[in-house]
């Protein structure tokens, strides 16, 4: 699990869960990151992040409802 890509999905389900900071520190991360250098987790919050998601799901074939049970398994 990809936990760029987990930090993104989870700032789309609780918004004010992280600091511009620790968005910004993630995006420039992610962009380092091999299959997640095309999300932007800085705009998660616009729509560019929503289609960068979908591709990266596409390309790496993994599942978001195991990212997203993963966030809430603790709820």
């Amino acid at each position: 699990m990809n936990p760029h890509i987990l930090m993104v999905i989870d700032h789309q389900l609780n918004p004010d869960k992280y600091t511009e900071e620790q968005l910004k520190h993630n995006a420039d991360d992610s962009r380092a990151a091999t299959y997640a250098a095309d999300v932007d987790a800085y705009a998660a919050d616009n729509a560019d992040a929503g289609y960068w998601l979908n591709e990266y799901f596409k390309l790496t074939g993994e599942n978001k409802q195991d990212y997203i049970d993963e966030i809430n398994k603790d709820k």
